[in-house]
């Protein structure tokens, strides 16, 4: 008896052990986080630990090697490894890199590490700096803005409303598992929040995307055929979703691979004219390109006006090259707007009379280039826009 519970003490003991090496069964321990200070750089950090400078701004989702002094980057030694769908890991590089500043001080109406966040600011920061072009807004333009889904991700922004008039009262980084990193109510720094907490579980939770599914941003050394190959996509497919007229490929261009338009603010609009929604689909592969006053050519940087010459020029449509100011003398105005038709603002920045011009793309959108932002879509609701805004012009007229 005695010899039998012995070996029943061995056998526990030897199982305990395997338990714990066995590699499958093994619990994970959690990625360590280093906190930046003063004077480290992305590649001191890395030798430290022993990856590589691409490996650890990767994994933290930072657009450049810029760094502050309290960002907290998590170190992971396993080879990155992204995902082939990339708008699965642009949520994810969102996300990390807004953990990153957890600890960052919240500073009303500031958008900068430097000077802290609000709750706008953070979302704002953190979208631009990911590569997702879009105005400074409130939360609630963020809300209006922002694409409506069932699924949230990774990376995507939570909007909390009250429950009776659905106003929007504050929004955060959705990170997964009912968590958000949060610069608001009851913060004085960046914190992670979750949905559960008696604060937030008063109201109504509602989700949007700016990274919607099937976007493919192109690299460098890309073509259309590789593109094509890893997607198992046609490249006819390719170039018919986003109107490509060449099979030439820009460094930075949005491509959608999936059937849906990414941004379906124009589907169940009238079309302005015939060609008027492959102008749109091939302008929404040029989001995030700069702004250059005078400029007419994506790769060197486009004003509003040379923003429209282009996309209309390479979709075979004969446009004189004019100003925002010069298109609205030449075009009807028009209460009621059609997909692809202009829309003229005034007294933008310094100037006087009408400075600014966009293309119309339906339920309040619309696509333009601005110098903070490069070409994006703006609300007309937002309040600066809704200021500036001077008429619509039919561009069917141009087309005679």
């Amino acid at each position: 008896m005695f010899n039998r519970k012995i070996s029943c003490m061995i056998l526990a003991l030897v199982f305990m052990v395997c338990f714990t090496l066995l590699p499958g069964l093994k619990a994970e321990a959690a990625d360590p986080v280093h906190t930046v200070i003063s004077g480290e750089t992305v590649e001191s950090i890395a030798r430290t630990y022993d990856i590589s400078a691409e490996q650890l701004m990767r994994t933290n989702g930072l657009p450049d090697d810029k760094l502050f002094a309290g960002q907290k980057l998590i170190i992971i030694q396993t080879v990155y490894t992204p995902s082939i769908y990339q708008w699965s890991e642009r949520g994810k590089k969102i996300a990390r890199y807004a953990k990153s500043f957890i600890g960052f001080k919240k500073t009303a109406g500031e958008e900068t590490p430097e000077k802290g966040f609000d709750s706008s600011g953070l979302i704002h920061w953190v979208l631009s700096q990911q590569n997702v072009a879009v105005d400074r807004l409130t939360v609630d333009g963020f809300y209006k803005q922002g694409m409506d889904t069932a699924t949230p991700k990774t990376g995507d922004i939570i909007f909390f409303l009250e429950k009776g008039s659905l106003k929007v009262v504050t929004a955060g980084i959705y990170v997964g598992k009912n968590q958000f990193v949060f610069s608001g109510y009851g913060a004085e720094t960046v914190q992670v929040r979750s949905t559960t907490e008696d604060y937030f579980a008063k109201y109504q939770v509602a989700y949007k995307t700016y990274t919607p599914k099937g976007e493919h941003i192109v690299q460098t050394g890309e073509t259309l055929k590789s593109i094509s190959e890893n997607y198992s996509i046609s490249m006819s497919t390719i170039k018919s979703r986003n109107a490509l007229s060449t099979d030439e490929l820009m460094q930075g261009q949005y491509l959608q691979l999936y059937s849906n338009p990414l941004y379906p603010f124009y589907v169940n609009e009238v079309a302005a004219y015939d060609k008027a929604f492959v102008v749109i689909k091939y302008a929404y592969t040029l989001r995030g390109f700069p702004y250059v006053f005078g400029g007419e050519d994506p790769m060197t940087g486009m004003d509003c006006s040379g923003f429209m010459y282009w996309v209309m020029e390479e979709q075979g449509l004969s446009v004189k090259r004019g100003s925002a100011a010069d298109y609205f003398s030449l075009l009807p105005k028009i209460e009621n707007p059609k997909a692809g038709d202009l829309v003229f603002f005034s007294n933008t920045g310094t100037r006087l009379g009408v400075t600014h011009v966009g293309i119309y793309l339906g339920d309040g959108r619309f696509l333009h280039t601005t110098e903070n932002a490069g070409v994006h879509i703006s609300n007309l609701s937002s309040g600066y826009f809704a200021d500036k805004f001077e008429s619509f012009g039919q561009v069917e007229s141009l087309m005679d």
